[in-house]
C-alpha cells in the first residue's frame, strides 16, 4: 500500500467533531514557544478524507493551527490514512479558529 502524501493549506483542514473548539490554547502556546513557524522536524498531519475530498485532521489539530496562525502561506503536509463515510464540508476548520 502507497502512502498518500500531499501539501495543503492547514485553515482548510477540518476539524473532529471530538475537538470542536480546536486546539488546546496551553498545548498551542507550548508549541509556538517552543518550535514557532518551524516545520523542519515537523511530522506529517495524520487526516482522513470525506466522500466530498474535504480532510479531517486525525492527529495534528495544535500543529496544523500554529502554521496556520504563524505563516498562513505556508503549506503542510498531511498523509492521508483513509475514507470516511459522510460529507465533512460542514464541520469547522482550522481557518475559522484563527
Amino acid at each position: 500500500m502507497t502512502m498518500d502524501i500531499r501539501w495543503v493549506d492547514p485553515r482548510d483542514l477540518r476539524v473532529p467533531s471530538s475537538r470542536g473548539q480546536g486546539a488546546d490554547p496551553v498545548k498551542l502556546a507550548r508549541q509556538i514557544a517552543r518550535f514557532g513557524t518551524g516545520m523542519d522536524s515537523m511530522p506529517a498531519i495524520i487526516t482522513y478524507e470525506g466522500l466530498d475530498g474535504v480532510l479531517v485532521i486525525y492527529d495534528g489539530v495544535t500543529r496544523a493551527t500554529r502554521i496556520a496562525n504563524l505563516a498562513p502561506a505556508a503549506l503542510v503536509k498531511v498523509e492521508v490514512i483513509g475514507k470516511l463515510k459522510r460529507n465533512h464540508a460542514n464541520d469547522p476548520s482550522i481557518g475559522g479558529f484563527i
